[in-house]
């Protein structure tokens, strides 16, 4: 079973705390049950997220340079790209990363990624990809 049943509607939008549609490409291919958990993520976590990629259509996946099997690329959507990049107004950039990090830990998450420019990747797509995993991506390279 996945880890969404359905795609989001405008109700569900509007019954969740933290998030709009609108910060989301393509709003109605995300997963129900993934943004019901990314708005308790973000009420855990207690800090502000930036959503800076949700769902991408696999011509645009390839246009980014995203992994051929991207979990951005499914419908129902469970993924989402966080911009934590360090910032001059910002000086606690790494504890906001640390707080989205841990919270998504603690609330069940298994696949967890980070790049070169601070930001973070959160899926649950646990039941089709590799688990229990956290990357590092340089450059263009995973690691």
């Amino acid at each position: 079973m996945t880890f969404s049943s359905r795609c989001m509607t405008s109700e569900d939008w509007n019954a969740l705390k933290h998030f709009r549609a609108i910060e989301f490409h393509d709003p109605d291919k995300m997963g129900f049950e993934f943004i019901q958990w990314l708005d308790q993520l973000r009420e855990v976590a207690n800090v502000p997220m930036v959503i800076t990629s949700s769902y991408r259509n696999p011509i645009h996946n390839r246009a980014v340079g995203g992994a051929v099997d991207s979990a951005h690329t499914d419908v129902p959507c469970s993924a989402v790209d966080i911009g934590e990049r360090p910032r001059p107004d910002d000086p606690n950039w790494n504890r906001t990363r640390w707080a989205i990090i841990t919270a998504a830990i603690k609330l069940g998450c298994r696949r967890i990624g980070s790049y070169g420019d601070g930001s973070l990747h959160l899926d649950r797509t646990e039941d089709k990809r590799p688990a229990d995993r956290m990357w590092r991506v340089v450059g263009s390279v995973a690691t």
